[in-house]
């Protein structure tokens, strides 16, 4: 059970939604998980870490995969060959989402740290381009991102990396 009263506005909640417009002025403090279909303001955190657009891909990519223009649609996986069109990754959870309104689109991560696929051993700091159809891996000519961590391994893994 909720209360607010204003000089202008007045509502009361029992655990349900509250309906029809609210205005208002001064502070509200709330605790706890806040949702709506549309938020207009200012946030100053955000709790992931990328900003991503959504495109049409080809088919369903899993979390980390690299990403290339091309394809039947908008987007692919990337491959090594055309690695200068990369331009990101598939995102798990991001930060912002652009164009959020395309039906059937994908979370493309463009900017920001995320997790990505890659095969072979990776130093933290080294630059990652694309290795094999849509795994990254230590490139120095290409890179899209940078490795924030260390993999000891040889066959695919997800690392954590930021996008530039």
């Amino acid at each position: 059970t909720s209360a607010f009263d204003s000089s202008n506005t007045k509502f009361s909640s029992s655990g349900g939604a509250i309906s029809g417009a609210v205005s208002i002025t001064g502070t509200l403090s709330a605790s706890g998980t806040v949702t709506a279909p549309l938020f207009s303001g200012t946030a100053t955190t955000a709790r992931y870490a990328d900003l991503a657009e959504l495109y049409l891909a080809d088919k369903e990519y899993p979390i980390g995969t690299v990403i290339m223009v091309g394809g039947e649609k908008e987007v692919t996986a990337a491959i090594p060959m055309f690695d200068m069109s990369v331009i990101g990754v598939v995102s798990d959870k991001p930060a912002y989402l652009m164009n959020d309104q395309l039906e059937g689109g994908t979370a493309i991560a463009l900017k920001g740290r995320v997790p990505v696929r890659v095969i072979g051993q990776v130093v933290k700091g080294e630059p990652i381009g694309v290795g094999a159809t849509g795994v990254g891996s230590v490139n120095f000519m290409n890179k899209f991102g940078v490795s924030l961590e260390d993999k000891t391994t040889e066959e695919e893994g997800i690392i954590e990396v930021v996008i530039l």
